[in-house]
């Protein structure tokens, strides 16, 4: 797993709109018609993936902020960075991998044969 430890080519995908306050963030994907939940902590993480850190400075910034252990820190972030990625509200690269929500899906779909 070690050779997915950078996170500078993590983009957010384009349409999350966030709103963060003290007590986290919420995160909306439109196109998905999806809302995702940060605590604090979360929005911390946030904010520096959306800044391009790599996982080594989100942990140190962590480690020092909370004094947690650094190996249950780096398993944290990369569980919270594949939630992220798993609701396609982040992606690796610089274009977002093409999205097909229901509409699109319903209109692609083959015309039934009408013959008999």
């Amino acid at each position: 797993m070690e050779s997915r430890l950078s996170f500078e080519d993590i983009s957010i995908a384009p349409g999350v709109k966030e709103t963060a306050s003290a007590d986290g963030a919420v995160l909306l994907d439109i196109a998905q018609g999806i809302c995702f939940s940060l605590n604090p902590v979360g929005l911390k993480i946030w904010n520096m993936l959306k800044r391009h850190y790599t996982i080594e400075q989100i942990t140190d910034s962590l480690e020092h902020e909370f004094h947690a252990p650094r190996a249950e820190l780096l398993a944290d972030i990369r569980d919270f960075v594949a939630a992220l990625e798993a609701k396609h509200l982040i992606f690796h690269g610089v274009e977002a991998p093409a999205k097909r929500g229901w509409l699109a899906r319903l209109l692609a779909r083959k015309p039934r044969d009408s013959r008999t």
